[in-house]
């Protein structure tokens, strides 16, 4: 080690101690000048501040201020002093708003205006606030008008309608969204807006529209153009002609606007639906009376063709028909059934229809029949083939019974295409009831066959006769050729009745099943001619006495062969002595007639004869007078014979 002198070491101590007493009054002298500056010592009127450290009181200005459009600047200063009332300059305030979605502050205290409203602009200092106010109320300074074409002006069709908004803006071009806008139409009969801005038009021209919204006003042109609202055929519908032939008429359709008057000037297009046939022209322009024309020649195939016609401005069509009768010469038309059986008033199914077929075997689909009943009633199922070329219909027979006939007819007159026909033979129903048909009430003689049959009608419900039913034949008296008879195919039974040797009046019922009344007829039977005539003592009058001994009351009865009186008989009498009274006389009802003999006066026995006139009928009486002194003369009567 080098050894250091010792002069060399002192010096360099006393160097080190004067330089820390240099450094030490430095740092003092630094403090007491900040100290003073800061006006922690001293009377300065204006001082630096350290931190926020000496501030009592902070005031801002202005108190109020307002900001007319958003992102406006507002400028608000802080002033903040001691308590001896200097003012502090380097303190950090802290800035705040009270809605940020209202106003935002900067460091500097510049409030930015962001949305309409009212807040408070805070600065803090330590714990001291101060608060001040900013109102943010726009103000329109401009307004534009939004539409959807989004043009500089807007046109419609009549009878439209658009949706306009009202765009008002402050100074820097932001919307005012609680502005209310005024609208107005120059002239309301062209073009109508209501107070949301609902654009209307109303006729064809041109017009405008404005919108003021604060003051600040916008205009925006109209365009109302006249539009077809209606589209209605006014000549050719509804016509036919043969296939493949042109319409003897032309195809008139007429364009109108919302009030009816003509729509001139509209493209009309005319289209065939399926695409079949031919149109002359497919397009065409309403003339001033809003009409448009073309010539339709239709297709090839029979059937309904439609014509499609179009006007623009209107989405829908209207549909124009024509019938296409199919040609004769390539038409086959057939039947299902050849014939049909059914009872009489019935319905017969959908068996009955016809098919219709080119002359090559295609269905022709859609060709319109009509169908035509001699008798009954036909309801068609459809009135135009199907897609098989087939149709049907409902037919109910008439109730007669019989060959009746359906007639189908396909097309028009001009088609001449013969009707087919289709038959079916109508039967009867289920028996229902019974009457006479002949026969009844007849007048015969006791013992013998009525002159006439009894005929017996069964029938159904409709009234005809029903074949083949079985009749149980019932009489009160005589005889049936046949007790079961069986109706012939007019539903006629025969019934043959001979009489009872009874005279008077007989009932012959009939029944059938299923027929719960049963049918009377009723016959009388008169007496056979006269067979016998005999005598009888006529009654003894009551209380009565003969005056004469020689006079005989008695009875002339006329009977037939089975003893039955014979009434309005004529009678004569002869007595051989005596008188008789009367001579001649008709029986009566009961077959008598009622005489009174004066036997002769002689003993020997006599007679009286009574014969039938015209009968070869005649009978006897025998007397024998009573002897002398007798009151009764004693008789016997004899029955005479033919």
């Amino acid at each position: 080690m080098i050894p250091v002198p010792l002069r060399f070491s002192w010096f360099q101590h006393v160097s080190r101690g004067v330089a820390v007493t240099a450094s030490t009054g430095a740092a003092f002298v630094s403090i007491v000048t900040a100290l003073y500056s800061y006006g922690v010592i001293g009377r300065s009127e204006s001082h630096q501040s350290i931190g926020n450290v000496g501030a009592a009181w902070v005031r801002l200005r202005p108190a109020v201020d307002t900001a007319t459009a958003l992102g406006d600047t507002v400028l608000f200063a802080a002033t903040i002093a001691d308590s001896k009332g200097s003012i502090l300059i380097g303190a950090a305030p802290v800035w705040t708003t009270g809605d940020s979605s209202i106003a935002t502050v900067a460091a500097d205290g510049s409030v930015i205006a962001r949305g309409p409203g009212a807040t408070t602009v805070n600065v803090v200092v330590g714990r001291i606030v101060s608060s001040a106010r900013v109102v943010v109320r726009p103000r329109v300074a401009s307004v534009t008008i939004d539409h959807p074409p989004a043009d500089s002006g807007v046109s419609l069709l009549e009878g439209a309608q658009v949706q306009l908004r009202a765009r008002p803006l402050d100074a820097r071009g932001h919307l005012v969204a609680s502005a209310i806008p005024a609208w107005r139409s120059e002239d309301s009969t062209i073009a109508a807006v209501d107070a949301h801005g609902m654009l209307s038009a109303q006729n064809a021209g041109r017009g405008s529209i404005s919108v003021t919204v604060q003051g600040a006003t916008a205009a925006l042109p109209v365009t109302v153009a006249m539009t077809a609202a209606d589209l209605a055929a006014v000549a050719g519908n509804d016509q036919r002609a043969l296939a493949g032939r042109t319409l003897a008429q032309r195809i008139v359709v007429r364009a109108t606007n919302r009030k009816g008057a003509p729509a001139a000037g509209k493209l009309v297009t005319f289209r065939l639906k399926g695409g079949q046939g031919r149109l002359d022209p497919a397009t065409a322009v309403t003339d001033a009376d809003g009409r448009a024309r073309t010539q339709w020649t239709l297709g090839d195939d029979p059937g309904r063709q439609v014509l499609l016609a179009g006007v623009e401005s209107l989405d829908s069509t209207i549909v124009v028909a024509a019938e296409a009768d199919p040609v004769s010469a390539n038409t086959r038309v057939t039947s299902l059934v050849d014939a049909l059986q059914a009872r009489a008033g019935s319905v017969l199914g959908d068996s009955v229809g016809i098919r219709v077929t080119d002359s090559s075997g295609r269905a022709l689909a859609g060709v319109p029949v009509r169908w035509e009943a001699a008798r009954g009633s036909v309801e068609p199922i459809a009135t135009r083939t199907d897609s098989t070329g087939l149709v049907r219909a409902r037919w109910t027979l008439g109730t007669a019974t019989g060959r009746q006939r359906l007639h189908a007819i396909v097309g028009s007159a001009d088609s001449r295409i013969a009707p087919v026909v289709i038959t079916a033979m109508a039967i009867a129903g289920a028996p229902a009831s019974m009457a006479l048909g002949g026969g009844d009430r007849q007048r015969g003689t006791a013992g013998a066959p009525l002159a006439e049959p009894v005929l017996i009608r069964v029938m159904d419900a409709a009234g005809n006769g029903t074949a083949g039913v079985t009749l149980t034949l019932a009489p009160s008296g005589g005889t049936m050729r046949d007790s079961v008879v069986v109706t012939d195919s007019l539903g006629v039974a025969r019934a043959r009745w001979t009489l009872g040797r009874s005279a008077g009046e007989y009932t012959l019922v009939a029944r059938v099943e299923g027929v719960q009344r049963a049918l009377r007829a009723t016959a009388q039977a008169s007496p056979a001619a006269p067979a016998n005539l005999s005598f009888d003592d006529a009654p003894a009058t009551h209380g009565g006495r003969r005056t004469e001994k020689r006079l005989v009351a008695l009875v002339a009865l006329v009977a037939d062969v089975y003893g039955n009186p014979v009434p309005d008989a004529p009678v004569t009498f002869t007595a051989k002595s005596g008188t008789v009274t009367p001579g001649r006389g008709v029986t009566d009802s009961h077959g008598r007639v009622a005489l009174r003999w004066v036997m002769g006066s002689g003993v020997a026995e006599q007679r009286l004869i009574g014969s039938v006139r015209g009968a070869g009928v005649s009978g006897a009486y025998q007397s024998q007078p009573a002897p002398a002194g007798s009151d009764v003369a004693v008789a016997k009567a004899r029955r005479g014979t033919r």
